[in-house]
């Protein structure tokens, strides 16, 4: 016993303290926690620790990160899903898919293997940080995958962030109502957190058609990371065929806890502590990714990856809001 706590403990205890200063300084600066997370990683790798702490890491960023994403489910209710009605739920398959396929063919056209086109894709389409590290799941461990995670993670940070700020004037320029500019909000800007600064900056009737438009895009989560694993499967890269013989289980467990909450087997008094759990686990996964990577290693990704999401931003802006002015 004393030998395993030995080998892992450092490792664990440093994901566990990433996690919860990544949130501390979130609440106190309104900066993303994720990339506070990757930051604070890089931080440790810089520091020389970064392989020392390895074993322990390594359970954040894997299984840790896995559990993470499967939580999430929970987070879902059929009553929310209800409300949204058959355009958004149209709007956001459409926006989902449609990201999806732009993201494969810019990334590869660019020069990007298809696992990390779609790992973008997946960031930009869905919901930022969270659905590259879910899509991250389905696609073959390695380090080029792994430093390909961490810097959409930053990416899509930092572009929702741009979209946040900007969005708003350029729904009030092409006429949108406050209603439909949440909705375009909700369908366009990456992580949760964005996207509701920008509905409340417009009024309280954007915020709310905000969130259910960002709610819709999440519930596409799972059966778009079974969608990745399948396309990697048919173009055969490497490893992938051993590894996904049918959904992944963090997908199996997402579904299932959407499941029992939508059935209301699950108890009210879990729903936030579970949620708080999942932010948790993403971030310390977050930050175990970074720290076992280094600044070094993000250095070596190429620019193509940094147009391959802005590209795809774009993309998404566009049918979202063309889906926008057609369906609401």
């Amino acid at each position: 016993m004393t030998v395993i706590l030995r080998q892992f403990g450092p490792g664990l205890l440093a994901g566990l303290a990433i996690a919860l200063l990544a949130q501390t300084l979130s609440a106190a600066t309104h900066a993303p926690a994720p990339l506070i997370a990757v930051l604070l990683g890089l931080g440790v790798a810089a520091a020389g620790i970064g392989a020392r702490l390895n074993h322990g890491l390594d359970l954040w960023a894997k299984p840790g990160l896995r559990l993470g994403v499967a939580l999430m489910g929970a987070q879902i209710t059929w009553s929310e899903f209800a409300l949204l009605g058959g355009p958004a739920v149209l709007a956001s398959g459409a926006v989902v898919l449609g990201g999806l396929a732009v993201g494969a063919g810019v990334g590869v056209a660019l020069g990007l293997p298809i696992a990390q086109a779609l790992i973008a894709a997946a960031a930009c389409s869905i919901c930022g940080a969270s659905a590259a590290l879910a899509a991250a799941q389905a696609a073959p461990a390695s380090p080029a995958n792994q430093r390909t995670t961490a810097l959409v993670v930053v990416g899509v940070n930092l572009l929702s962030t741009a979209a946040m700020l900007a969005y708003p004037p350029i729904a009030h320029g092409l006429g949108l109502s406050a209603h439909q500019a949440g909705v375009f909000f909700g369908l366009s800007i990456h992580d949760v957190a964005q996207v509701a600064g920008a509905g409340a900056s417009v009024s309280p009737d954007a915020a709310g058609a905000a969130a259910l438009a960002k709610l819709a895009r999440i519930i596409w989560l799972g059966p778009a990371v079974v969608l990745i694993g399948l396309a990697l499967m048919r173009t055969g890269d490497t490893g992938l065929r051993a590894k996904i013989k049918g959904p992944p289980a963090f997908v199996l467990g997402f579904a299932a806890l959407a499941a029992l909450r939508g059935l209301g087997w699950l108890p009210a008094g879990l729903v936030e502590p579970i949620a708080q759990v999942s932010r948790l686990l993403l971030l310390a996964g977050v930050g175990a990714i970074s720290a076992q990577l280094g600044p070094a290693a993000l250095l070596e990704v190429k620019p193509r990856l940094a147009a391959t999401l802005a590209l795809v931003t774009l993309a998404v802006a566009v049918l979202a809001f063309a889906l926008t002015r057609w369906l609401f």
